[in-house]
This record gives C-alpha cells, structure tokens and sequence, in this order.
C-alpha cells in the first residue's frame, strides 16, 4: 500500500456514497412524481413531517421543508381531482418565484451577495418564460409538466437555476452539506433524461416537479442526518472547488452567465408568441 493510498480511498468512499445517495433520491423523486399518492405520501409527506417535529431544523431548512411539505400534501388533493389540478400548478409557479426571492434576500440581506442576489432576481423573473401544464391525458400518473415554448427554453432556466442555486447553497450550508446539494440539483436533471422516452409527456418539462421532489427528499434526509452527512462527506478537494467558487471574479461570471441564460430565455419566448396565461377554474 503506497503512502497515499487512505486519501485516494476515502475519495472514491465518498464518491460512492454520494453516487448512492443520488440514485436514490433521484429514484425516489421520480416515483413521487408519478404517483403522489403511492409514492409521494411514504417517500415525503410523512418523513418530513416527522423530521420537522423530532429534529432539530435551522430557520432557513425548517421554512424550505415546511413549504415544500405544505405543496406536497396539497398535490395530493389535486391528484384525486378534489379540485381542479391545473390550479395547482399554477399555484407552483407562483410558488417558486417566492421560494427563489426568499433564497436571494437571504443572499442580499445576510451574506452581502449581491452578484447572486442579481441572479437570484434573474431567475425568479425568468420564471415567466415557463408555463405549467396538469397532464389530464398522460398515459399513466398523475403530474404537471412545466417547460418553455421550446426546450432549449427550459434548458436555458434549468441552467441559470441551477448555477445560482448552487452558490446560494455553498453561502447558506457547510461544504460537506454543500455537496448533498449537488446531488439535489443533479437529480432532476437525471430524472428529466430518465424520462425522454415519454416524448411530450416526460423530458425536461419533468425538472421542476423532480426539482420539487427531490429537494424535499433530500430535506428531510439532510436535516434528519446532519451530522452523519456532515461526517461521511467531507471533503478536502470538494471544499477547495467551493471557496474557488466563492472568489469574486468566479462569482462575476456566473451572475453574467446566469443574466444571459435568462434573457436569451425571454428573448426567444416573446420571438414564439410572448407569454399567455389564465386563471383556471377552481373546479372541473
């Protein structure tokens, strides 16, 4: 055994165990988007609930998980058609503009972001360029879609979320719950490329609903078994690519990046029609 072989191990001891945890709440967000009576209720409603009563949340993490609690149980309600589910979803897009400036004011406010924070106003305001959709005729589940007027629109947001919700995360947590988060951002994008195979009734229009799920999951899994994941994923080279990511010329280019992946979202929206939206019918 050579002198670096401990370190090289406890790489690859990490990698599988984040390999893992990802497969499963990718899994796991994948059937609760389906079916969210049968998966949904076992894989979130009820974990959260009790991890929000026996454990011991953060303010920001006990706000996060009660709000998305709060949505997955009202889901249930639209699946069994006690009101109209298009309601719902449209309810979830106004739902994420607030949950993304609730991230960005904390950035602006507490930490004294304020390149993220301007991508955090980006991002919310790009959420216009979505429009979600209950899929009444969809072969099998009960779930919405949410996606551009194209999908290199999608594409675009899910990119620009995604880089700045992951610096909002490395402000917010520890570099060892940092690295959870990157299995939370990665998996609705994996699950989105699991279900190509459903043409218009999968792809990327599924992120946002994956978005949803897994984050819930891996909320109540993060808070639940804090220390655990703080232990067991912790990481030296991980936290150096985190404070690489912090230095002010870094953060400069993503907020750009960000901003044009948003505007160039918008642009092609309002080139294929602009945006439309109604108020549906509370009830079928």
């Amino acid at each position: 055994m050579t002198k670096d072989s401990p370190a090289k191990s406890g790489r690859a001891d990490i990698l599988i165990k984040w390999i893992m945890f990802t497969a499963a709440i990718t899994g796991m967000a994948l059937f609760s988007s389906f079916y969210p009576l049968q998966g949904n209720i076992p894989m979130i409603v009820i974990p959260s609930i009790l991890v929000l009563l026996f454990a011991k949340p953060v303010f920001f993490e006990k706000l996060k998980l009660t709000t998305l609690l709060t949505m997955r149980i009202i889901i249930i309600f639209a699946a069994l058609k006690l009101f109209n589910p298009q309601v719902y979803v449209d309810v979830i897009m106004l739902m994420l503009i607030v949950n993304i400036l609730e991230a960005t004011f904390t950035d602006l406010l507490r930490y004294k972001k304020y390149f993220n924070a301007l991508s955090g106003f980006a991002v919310a305001i790009g959420v216009i360029a979505l429009h979600g959709a209950w899929q009444f005729d969809a072969p099998f589940g009960d779930y919405y879609l949410a996606k551009g007027v194209i999908p290199m629109v999608t594409i675009f947001y899910v990119i620009a979320y995604t880089i700045w919700n992951w610096i909002f995360v490395t402000n917010e947590f520890s570099d060892s719950v940092a690295l959870m988060h990157v299995g939370f951002l990665f998996a609705p994008i994996l699950g989105s490329i699991c279900t190509l195979g459903l043409g218009v009734y999968g792809g990327i229009g599924m992120w946002l609903l994956l978005r949803a799920n897994s984050l819930a999951i891996g909320g109540w899994m993060q808070i639940g078994a804090k220390d655990w994941f703080e232990r067991e994923f912790k990481s030296e080279r991980f936290s150096t690519f985190v404070n690489w990511t912090k230095k002010k010329n870094v953060q400069i280019i993503a907020m750009l990046i960000n901003i044009g992946l948003i505007l160039a979202a918008l642009a092609i929206t309002f080139a294929n029609g602009g945006i439309h939206f109604e108020f549906a019918p509370f009830f079928l």
